[in-house]
């Protein structure tokens, strides 16, 4: 990590965090029994190695390939020009395979929090068509919502307090695999 944070706990261990996501994996092949019409969108950016490990065990599940993509609902968001100057300013779809009209999507991300990111994300699959449906799941529920907004698949639901973070590290991003409770120094 980074930033000016000191590590609280580990809410996750790599080998935690793979069960965690075959637990997902199978409440998403449990919601939707074929895997047709199916495509997983990762968040950027850690949502989109989370959205490739479900989209693979899927696979395995339904014993064929489902339609993966990555989205960055950046310039989406609703505080997009009170936040810190992005280097780039220039909409990155990482990967969009198909089409998301009449599709069931599967929203990838790893920790919810005020929900503000996920209704920029659906915005952005909006604007690409009309999916059938829009299911939302996340490694890690911290709560403190801002927006109603749930997750139809969760790994973890921890309490947060005001100065803490939930910190998802994943590999090829990070070093390691494993999810961690910081306290916020400010």
């Amino acid at each position: 990590m980074k930033d000016n944070c000191k590590r609280i706990q580990e809410l996750l261990s790599a080998q935690a965090m793979e069960f965690a996501l075959d637990e997902m994996a199978a409440k998403i092949a449990k919601m939707h029994p074929k895997a047709e019409n199916l495509i997983v969108l990762g968040m950027a950016s850690r949502g989109i190695p989370l959205a490739k490990k479900l989209s693979e065990r899927l696979s395995q599940k339904f014993g064929k390939p489902i339609e993966t993509g990555s989205l960055d609902a950046t310039f989406y968001r609703d505080d997009f020009h009170y936040r810190k100057k992005a280097a780039s300013t220039e909409m990155r779809f990482t990967e969009m395979p198909t089409s998301v009209e009449g599709k069931t999507v599967i929203l990838v991300d790893d920790v919810l929090y005020t929900g503000r990111s996920v209704r920029a994300a659906m915005q952005a699959i909006l604007d690409l068509g009309r999916p059938a449906a829009i299911r939302l799941c996340v490694l890690v529920d911290r709560g403190h919502r801002e927006l109603p907004i749930a997750p139809d698949c969760v790994g973890l639901t921890v309490e947060t307090a005001a100065n803490q973070e939930v910190r998802v590290m994943i590999e090829p991003i990070d070093n390691e695999n494993s999810v961690y409770l910081v306290e916020v120094e400010e």
